[in-house]
């Protein structure tokens, strides 16, 4: 099977490259339907992502898909004696506090009372919502 999904104006039939520009040149409601499509094939995308990596990981070969060399990522492993010397040398900088949520898992949720006066809340972008 030879599969393409090329993007065609529903109007007129014709073909459209897609670039940034023609992103701008849309009205809301084209805009608004052409999100909406794109959701759906990120969606297909993330699900041939997974099949895609369970079938290189059961063996199966692709002709242009494999793996890429694995990154490695360097991680400090300090018991507490280390951690104190290395504050000792280089000061309270060189560390930095854990998360909120790691430290009521960690010590309960009374902990945050004993940090209350060291939270702030910070806002956050409010998320795109779809109406019915």
């Amino acid at each position: 099977m030879d599969l393409q999904l090329i993007p065609v104006n529903g109007d007129t039939g014709e073909r459209i490259n897609l670039n940034p520009s023609v992103l701008k040149e849309m009205d809301n409601i084209t805009l608004t339907e052409f999100y909406s499509q794109l959701k759906v094939v990120a969606d297909l995308y993330k699900k041939a992502d997974t099949e895609v990596k369970k079938r290189l990981d059961e063996g199966q070969q692709f002709n242009r898909l494999s793996y890429g060399k694995a990154a490695q990522q360097k991680v400090l492993t300090m018991n507490s004696k280390q951690k104190r010397d290395l504050v000792m040398n280089h000061g309270w900088d060189c560390v930095e506090p854990i998360s909120l949520t790691k430290l009521k898992s960690m010590f309960g949720n009374s902990i945050e009372q004993e940090l209350e006066q060291s939270i702030v809340i910070k806002p956050k972008k409010a998320p795109l919502r779809w109406d019915a």
